[in-house]
């Protein structure tokens, strides 16, 4: 299953509202507006790469 990874603007309410007035659309115009602010910046964990610390870290 993929992972949704794009961060929502903290001017985005919810589909059709945004507080800048444009058309709000996350998926699509949201993220190329000139206006978007990420809400938070959200560290992405690489799980694979953990994953692969933690077997060679059991194997040792």
């Amino acid at each position: 299953m993929a992972v949704y990874r794009e961060t929502p603007c903290k001017y985005y309410m919810a589909l059709g509202q945004c507080s800048k007035g444009r058309e709000a659309k996350h998926n699509g115009y949201c993220q190329r507006c000139s206006k978007y602010v990420p809400r938070a910046k959200v560290r992405k964990i690489n799980r694979k790469k953990q994953r692969i610390r933690e077997l060679r870290r059991d194997d040792s």
